[in-house]
């Protein structure tokens, strides 16, 4: 794999974040049935693709820390994945607390600081789902490609999400940073490899990330979500993916 054609594909993923407000999703007539199909596919990638991956990873690990004695480490991997989870299931529950305590349900209702804190766990994030592919040992071209059309999909809608909850500073601010992130996880991982100890829980937290910003997304306050576009988006992509592997 080229490192022009990496750089590209994470390029196109920086440019979710710049350009998703031109898409206007809102004005499209079956919105939620879009975002719908897009957690189905992040959701379908993280099942059928990268969780079986999580267990080559578990495997690395463990031969990495053979000689080390380190508490539960067969558990490892599957606990970063877990704590990926538990995390951005805690930062949405800590900006619908701080929209509760304002005394309004008003998007865009947030102090500075929560602002900040949530822009800062998903500028993390992004700069992990770009960290990562330079590193596997599996990315060729096909599997680089599959990867950034879920992620793509799936970061489409945490752009559409952000932009719902901070209106006019995420996109004054907010959309900024998340792109330079993305640039920057990028970067870092062109120029420097981490040891596959912490390669391995690294995507862990990125599943376990992916699950449940999928599921915030298709399972809204509101209850809105579409069942059959997500459906049709999980399914579809994992055929898919079971065709193309």
């Amino acid at each position: 794999m080229t490192t022009l054609y990496l750089s590209l594909t994470m390029l196109a993923l920086a440019l979710v974040y710049v350009f998703g407000g031109k898409l206007q999703i809102d004005r499209f007539r079956h919105r939620r049935r879009w975002l719908s199909v897009g957690a189905g596919v992040s959701v379908a990638y993280v099942f059928i693709q990268l969780l079986p991956e999580l267990g080559e990873a578990q495997e690395q690990f463990l031969e990495a820390t053979v000689h080390r004695n380190l508490p539960f480490p067969e558990h490892r991997v599957a606990f970063a994945a877990l704590v990926g989870f538990v995390l951005y299931y805690g930062l949405e529950h800590l900006v619908e607390w701080s929209r509760r305590s304002a005394g309004t349900e008003e998007l865009g209702g947030h102090s500075e600081p929560v602002f900040w804190l949530h822009i800062g766990g998903f500028a993390a994030y992004s700069a992990l789902v770009s960290y990562l592919p330079a590193h596997w040992p599996e990315s060729g071209p096909k599997a680089l490609g599959i990867y950034c059309a879920a992620m793509f999909v799936h970061l489409l809608g945490v752009d559409h999400s952000l932009r719902r909850e901070h209106g006019a500073l995420y996109d004054r601010r907010g959309k900024w940073v998340l792109a330079v992130a993305v640039l920057f996880g990028s970067a870092l991982g062109s120029l420097f490899e981490v040891p596959v100890v912490f390669l391995s829980t690294f995507r862990g937290l990125i599943s376990g990330g992916v699950i449940i910003n999928s599921m915030i997304m298709e399972l809204p306050k509101e209850k809105e979500g579409r069942f059959g576009a997500f459906c049709l988006g999980a399914m579809g992509y994992a055929v898919l993916l079971i065709v193309v592997s």
